[in-house]
């Protein structure tokens, strides 16, 4: 309510002020033309009774009865008796302006105007930039020069705060000619409100106490690519370089002859039928021939490696979407999609015109799956959880042990990779793919912090830390915000996989304290996160949609985010999935259910799974509505690994044959070459939604269909550039690990892991004896 207050006041205050310059200007005997001005009082629609008495004076005062002088040759005759430093080419270019009529008017007409919906929270008053950049070069004969509109965004400040909320900054746009630089534009509009404040004293001085001021302009001209840019862009060209010729070698050759080179990927020592050639061909030209054909072979495995062909076919292939965890491909991508809708939902605000009454859809019942999205982070812990143990001790069953050295590399070359690709598009090239009104934005203190990051603390990314350092792992200022889910789930990978793969791989009953230790780590895992509500007495704040600290708060973790992107608040969930991989592994995925127990599961896990996406529906529905601390500490406690333990229940009852059409729908083949750009899709997706929302030339306005729109659309092109860049960096990343992370493992194992289990069993030996 006091922030839509003050969004009321501040309307009618900057109404006023035109409205006391008229009258001033009346009474003076000098009028001031507004529609002459960088930013033109108007009226669209009426928010008071105050501001409809000031949109009949509005369209009185432009009808032409007082249009003689303008503000702008006011502004001049200041300008230059000040010397505020405004360029006189610009100065000369707006005086040419105003003797022409016609071409003001276009100016004009582009420049931002108060507008509708600024009671909705509208806080970019962009005007027109495609009028403004449309704008046809003008010659002016006294600086013998021409120009044309260049479109500036000034942020606007009251009282050296942000207008909308602690924030949110009140974006206008002003349309002016090319010749006036961002100095300019600023003192421009600086001078102005100046003049209203002053003006204004005299009828309403407690109006004229408030200080109006542009704090920044931001003008749109596209600044030259960087050295990391143009680095970046080099890097990527040689990448495309290089599957284009893969590509082109990989595709001729899979149409020559069988005999002369095989497309299959065969091993380099097959056997060549040569009965027919022997007695005609000396030895040593079979020998040579022998050399080349392998010598051949060998070169179309490495172009296959980068083939956009043999890639996009692995992609696509379905032959391994089949079998008892085929219901996995299903959950993956659908937890993606809804990684997604939450992402397109929320992103949409940074460039919406009624966001007050967009937020009025958090009330809603059936957008508490929405709200409550986060979940979808965890069903992704969960599935790593459980393939990381399933595999290991899968492979721990079949060969007697697990080569240690490939556990740890495998999973560093399989994310790495496409990861630091990422965060050199973000860091280098992202900002110069912002056009228009919006590119402001990009300037911007919280835009700029995590560039910043990316370019000086771009190693503890890479060292997959970035979710405890720098800031604390802010993620509002940590580089590529939503890679916080990487670092926790490798940090899970290297700490916690190994611990309970060796205790669940113990002989005979000593397995079980596995067992007991990973549920005593789950249940330990809840502890944590209750005493965290406690500690940090965690409330839910509507205005961010999160868990603020209300003890504590100068604690750097209470004001850094001290349980979302926490790995010691997020791990229960990962050991309820490796428990079940555990599960599954030691039963072979031969699981039996009796009836009754299959359908009192399912009652249990639906019913768990409703109360933890609906358990907040009551407050969000009620606002002013709180939980007590011990219901927000029980609720965050127990929530996410509740959604685990459901999750658990999904895939033990479909690979038990209990999964009925859930096991049918999740076991759809096309979920499988999904499912393979889920990792791509995730990284990609926030950059294609911000590319999107910071380029519309015009806010959106929020409505249930729109927002379909966008998140059909989000959808469709994040899986589109993921699948581009997979095959540019992903795909033939894995495809090269097969080469050298192969020859590494073999190396590790006879010169590092044989001397240790040599030494091993010569020690066994000696105490044996």
């Amino acid at each position: 309510m006091l922030i839509m207050s003050f969004i009321r006041n501040f309307l009618v205050s900057v109404s006023l002020f035109g409205v006391f310059a008229l009258t001033l200007g009346h009474r003076h005997e000098t009028t001031i033309d507004l529609r002459h001005i960088g930013i033109p009082v108007y009226i669209r629609n009426a928010a008071s009774e105050e501001t409809l008495v000031i949109e009949s004076l509005l369209k009185e005062f432009s009808s032409g009865q007082m249009s003689s002088l303008s503000v702008l040759s006011f502004q001049k005759e200041k300008i230059n008796s000040s010397s505020l430093g405004v360029s006189g080419l610009c100065i000369l270019d707006i005086d040419f302006l105003k003797n022409n009529s016609g071409l003001l008017l276009k100016y004009i007409d582009a420049a931002a105007k108060i507008p509708y919906g600024i009671l909705q929270g509208k806080s970019n008053w962009v005007g027109d930039y495609q009028e403004c950049s449309s704008i046809d070069l003008s010659y002016n004969p006294k600086t013998k020069k021409s120009f044309k509109g260049k479109y500036s965004t000034g942020v606007l400040l009251v009282n050296g705060k942000p207008v909308f909320g602690t924030t949110s900054t009140l974006m206008l746009g002003v349309c002016l000619p090319d010749s006036c630089n961002e100095t300019d534009v600023k003192l421009l509009m600086n001078g102005l409100f100046e003049f209203l404040e002053n003006a204004s004293a005299q009828i309403y001085p407690d109006i004229s106490k408030q200080n109006f001021s542009i704090s920044e302009v931001f003008s749109d001209s596209q600044e030259s690519l960087d050295s990391g840019a143009i680095a970046v862009l080099i890097l990527t060209g040689i990448i495309v370089l290089i599957v284009l010729l893969a590509t082109f070698m990989d595709y001729g050759c899979s149409f020559k002859p069988a005999n002369t080179v095989n497309r299959v990927d065969e091993d380099e020592s097959t056997n060549y039928d040569n009965s027919d050639r022997s007695e005609l061909l000396s030895g040593e030209l079979f020998t040579q021939d022998v050399q080349v054909n392998i010598a051949k072979r060998r070169l179309l495995k490495v172009c296959q490696v980068f083939s956009l062909v043999s890639n996009a076919e692995k992609l696509f292939g379905t032959k391994i979407a089949v079998g008892p965890l085929a219901c996995l491909n299903g959950i993956r991508v659908l937890s993606m999609w809804w990684v997604i809708l939450g992402h397109s939902y929320g992103f949409m605000i940074y460039n919406m015109d009624n966001p007050v009454e967009a937020f009025k859809i958090l009330q809603r019942f059936t957008f508490q799956p929405i709200i409550n999205g986060s979940y979808s982070v965890d069903s992704f812990f969960f599935l790593s959880g459980l393939l990381v143990a399933y595999l290991a001790l899968k492979e721990i069953r079949e060969k007697g042990r697990l080569s240690w050295p490939y556990y740890f590399l495998h999973r560093y070359w399989r994310l790495t990779p496409l990861y630091a690709y990422v965060i050199l598009y973000y860091t280098f090239l992202y900002s110069y793919t912002i056009f228009g009104p919006n590119r402001a934005m990009m300037s911007q203190p919280q835009s700029t912090a995590s560039v910043d990051i990316c370019k000086t603390k771009w190693w503890a990314n890479l060292l997959y830390i970035n979710n405890m350092y720098p800031n604390y792992g802010n993620l509002a200022t940590t580089c590529i915000g939503w890679s916080w889910y990487l670092a926790n789930d490798m940090q899970f990978y290297l700490i916690l996989g190994p611990v309970v793969i060796i205790t669940l791989s113990l002989p005979r009953k000593l397995k079980y304290i596995g067992v007991f230790l990973t549920i005593f780590l789950i249940l330990l895992g809840v502890g944590i996160r209750g005493f965290i509500v406690w500690y940090y007495g965690l409330a839910f704040d509507s205005n961010v949609l999160d868990y603020m600290p209300t003890k504590h708060v100068d604690d750097p973790l209470a004001k850094n985010g001290p349980i979302y992107g926490r790995p010691y608040a997020r791990y229960s969930v990962y050991l309820v999935g490796m428990l079940t991989g555990y599960i599954l592994a030691m039963t072979n995925n031969r699981i039996r259910l009796n009836r009754v127990v299959a359908i009192f599961g399912w009652c249990i896990a639906i019913a768990t799974g409703l109360s933890v996406i609906y358990g907040l529906y009551y407050y969000n529905n009620h606002p002013g509505t709180y939980m007590t601390l011990v219901q927000t500490g029980f609720y965050l406690a127990i929530g996410r690994t509740a959604w685990g333990l459901c999750l658990a229940w999904v895939v033990i009852a479909c690979v038990s044959g209990n999964g009925g059409p859930v096991k049918d729908v999740l076991s759809w083949k096309v979920w499988a070459p999904l499912g393979r750009l889920t990792y791509a899709a995730y990284l990609v997706h926030p950059l294609v939604m911000f590319t999107y929302i910071f380029n519309m030339v015009q806010p959106v306005h929020f409505t249930d269909l729109t927002a379909i729109y966008l998140f059909i659309s989000n959808l469709v092109v994040s899986y589109v550039v993921a699948f581009i860049v997979s095959m540019l960096v992903e795909a033939p990343m894995i495809q090269l690990e097969k080469i050298m992370l192969v020859p590494l493992q073999n190396f590790s194992e006879n010169f590092i892991l044989g001397p240790i289990v040599w030494l091993s069993n010569k020690v066994r030996s000696r105490f044996q004896r």
